[in-house]
This record gives structure tokens, sequence and C-alpha cells, in this order.
């Protein structure tokens, strides 16, 4: 078969919304509508670019990279992200997947040594883009996240009133002190103050002593749910709908949810249950969740049946640098 691939624009849109929607990489919970702008996720990111794969004028194929500043080795630092690594369904056991990651590994010894890359644990594109083959360079894990959902129309515990909005200035400056060291934390002012969100304090004694943002992507990206949530998710919810809280979705229905971000701390303690018990106490009325990426360690504190978890490893690929490790589980955001 003959294969050619090109830049992606906006011209694109709506094929590149129509492979999405054929490769969903999500959960088997939720699919990821990218509706109506695809591109808009990746911008959101950072400076993105696309490349698709065609046969005879269809689009069969893409991948994105996007560039971000990270925190490594205390240094903000540019790194490589790739991602919306997807083949149509039709072409699956062709050499389609060879042509677009030949292609990839190529244009990406161009720009960089190395990239990352995030792989939902239950996605049917796993196998793919973390076995070596030919084409593609071993995948080399540097550690899981746990995508935390976090229900908001149920108590939380956590000392909520020791939270408050915080401008976004303020939330930065500390933030970039505290956030240095950790590895792969994100660094990039502008996009930090992205009005895509609000900010969060969490005060000791007058002073902060953790910060984050809370965060809004349906503009995005949303969750659509594929099937009934659990019964039992269902029957607690109803009960507690007297508290004024927002509905659950069914399936084909979008799952608002929000993402607790930019979390940073002064103490290396886990100061998010605060966090959580403030907007349950004050968003419920928005948003049935919200989510954090968290270490598997720490997911194993909070347990309760109402609660989501979803698991993801990130992979590095090319000339990876020694000892490169995921520390910060912000790429609950990617």
């Amino acid at each position: 078969m003959n294969y050619t691939t090109s830049p992606l624009t906006m011209e694109h849109n709506n094929a590149l919304l129509a492979l999405a929607h054929a490769t969903d990489t999500g959960s088997d919970l939720f699919v990821v509508d990218r509706s109506p702008d695809f591109f808009r996720l990746g911008e959101s990111w950072g400076e993105s670019r696309y490349t698709g794969l065609w046969r005879r004028g269809r689009l069969i194929g893409c991948f994105g990279v996007t560039r971000q500043v990270r925190f490594l080795n205390g240094r903000a630092e540019p790194v490589f992200y790739l991602h919306d690594v997807r083949i149509h369904p039709d072409y699956t056991g062709t050499r389609a997947f060879q042509r677009l990651a030949g292609h990839a590994v190529e244009s990406l010894r161009q720009t960089c040594r190395w990239v990352f890359a995030v792989v939902l644990d239950s996605s049917r594109h796993r196998s793919p883009l973390t076995r070596a083959n030919s084409v593609f360079p071993p995948a080399v894990p540097i550690g899981r996240t746990v995508h935390l959902g976090v229900p908001l129309f149920w108590p939380v515990n956590g000392d909520w009133a020791r939270v408050c909005p915080i401008d976004g200035e303020e939330a930065w400056s500390h933030y970039e002190r505290w956030a240095a060291g950790t590895a792969f934390a994100y660094a990039d002012r502008a996009r930090f103050l992205r009005r895509d969100g609000w900010f969060l304090g969490l005060h000791d004694g007058g002073k902060l002593r953790a910060v984050c943002k809370v965060i809004d992507q349906s503009a995005e990206r949303r969750l659509v749910v594929t099937r009934s949530l659990p019964l039992p998710l269902r029957l607690i919810h109803a009960a507690c709908r007297w508290r004024g809280t927002a509905s659950l979705p069914g399936p084909g229905e979008p799952f608002p949810h929000a993402y607790l971000a930019y979390y940073a701390c002064a103490d290396g303690e886990d100061g998010r249950r605060a966090f959580f018990a403030y907007l349950a106490r004050f968003h419920r009325q928005e948003y049935p969740y919200v989510f954090a990426g968290v270490s598997p360690e720490l997911a194993e504190t909070y347990r309760h049946p109402l609660f989501i978890k979803l698991g993801s490893t990130a992979y590095a690929y090319g000339d990876v640098p020694p000892g490169l490790a995921l520390d910060a589980r912000e790429l609950t955001l990617l």
C-alpha cells in the first residue's frame, strides 16, 4: 500500500474528529470527545504540531508532538510530549502503524533527543505504543499515575476552612518555588496563568502551605459516559441529591468534572484532602467529581467505594536521560 504523510492544520479538523471518534483512547467507562476543535487541547498544553497519515485521500492515522516546559534537575527545561498516536481500525494489522511510527521517529530525531508519552492502562492501543519494533524505539517506563476521581456529592474529610481563593500571581510565586525540585512539574508560567480555572491556597497560621489550580477542560475535551455508572454509585448519589449536587450523567452524556492541577506544597505533605473538602462544600452544584493525579502509593490512602481510579504509565523514548523519573503527577491534564 502507498501511504503519504503531511502536516495537519485546521482545514483537517473534521477528518481528525472522525479519526478520534474511531480510535478513542479512553477507558472502558469513558470516551473522549474533542469536538468542535480537535487542536484546542494540544494548544492548551504548549506549542503543538500534528502529522497525518493518508491513504488514497483518506486520513487513516495521526500523531501529535507538543513542546512543554517542565522542571528537570531543578531547572525549567523544554520537553516534548508525543500524543494522539492513532491508526484507523480498518488498517489494523497492515503496515500503516509502522509507516506512521517510522515517520514520527524520523521527524522527532530532527527536533529532540527524547520524548515522553502517557498511556492509560486500559487503552486498547497500549501494546503497539509500548512494545519495541523495527521502527519504534523501546519504551522506558518512568512512572505511574493514578487518576483519582473524588465525589463532591459525598462529604469529604478535610480542613476546608483553611482553604480560600488566591490570586494567580501569588499562586505562581509559591508554586514555582515549591515545585522546582519535583521532576516533570509544569514550569510554564504563561499556561499556569491561563484563564481556564481558578487558584486555591491552603493556609496555616496566616502563611500559605499549599496551592493548586482547579481547571475545567470541557472546552478542550469532554468525557462521555459509555455505559451506566455502577448501581451503588447511582443510588448513593440519588440519596445525596437533596444537598443540591450536580447530576450524574447517563450513557452518551458528558461527565462534568474538574481537575485539581498544579498542586505544590511547602512541606511535602498531602494537602489535597483540604482542597477536595473545600470543593465538595462550595462547588458540588457544578461538578459531581474532581480528578487529581497522584502516585499509586498515595492513591492507596484514598479508600472509598465511590472513588474512581484510572491508571496510566508515562514512557520515554529515544536518548532518555539517566535516572529520568516522574515525580509530579500533573500528567492528569494530558
